[in-house]
């Protein structure tokens, strides 16, 4: 009897186990993942934060896609510098925020490589991950330690 109930009690403990080591939840919102990156990682240009009321026109997406989100473009329009974090209100509509960013970054191409062939870099090696229904686009120069603080936190 005692080795039945050891062996159920170690089979709900690894369920458990497997259970929080794949979660897809985020426990940071939007605007504290955004506000984050802006302060801890460098930018050339000053970046300032879109209205919230103005993201989903600014990234051609329907608001009913967007339950949060928080965005920091270049102020002055001169470089490709971006902070762009999204939850999604489901599942599905991942899909469209990853399609919208894919557009953004089509559209930042044009708009820079006879302007300022140099941000180019930025726009073709986006730091670009995706965590359940949250989306984060951060356009730098610093890909690799941005890279590795969005990770973080993500977790």
């Amino acid at each position: 009897m005692k080795r039945i109930v050891s062996v159920l009690c170690l089979m709900a403990l690894l369920v458990t186990l497997c259970a929080c080591g794949s979660s897809d939840t985020v426990s940071r919102t939007p605007a504290e993942i955004a506000d984050e990156i802006f302060a801890t990682q460098t930018f050339q240009d000053i970046l300032t934060p879109l209205e919230k009321d103005m993201i989903a026109d600014y990234y051609w997406l329907e608001d009913s896609a967007i339950e949060d989100a928080k965005v920091y473009v270049s102020g002055s329009f001169s470089t490709a510098e971006e902070i762009a974090v999204f939850k999604a209100a489901s599942k599905d509509d991942v899909a469209a925020i990853e399609k919208a960013i894919d557009t953004r970054l089509e559209d930042l191409t044009l708009m820079f490589e006879s302007y300022v062939p140099g941000e180019m870099t930025k726009i073709s090696s986006p730091v670009r991950v995706t965590k359940g229904t949250t989306v984060v686009l951060v356009l730098c120069d610093d890909t690799a330690s941005c890279k590795d603080q969005v990770n973080e936190l993500l977790k």
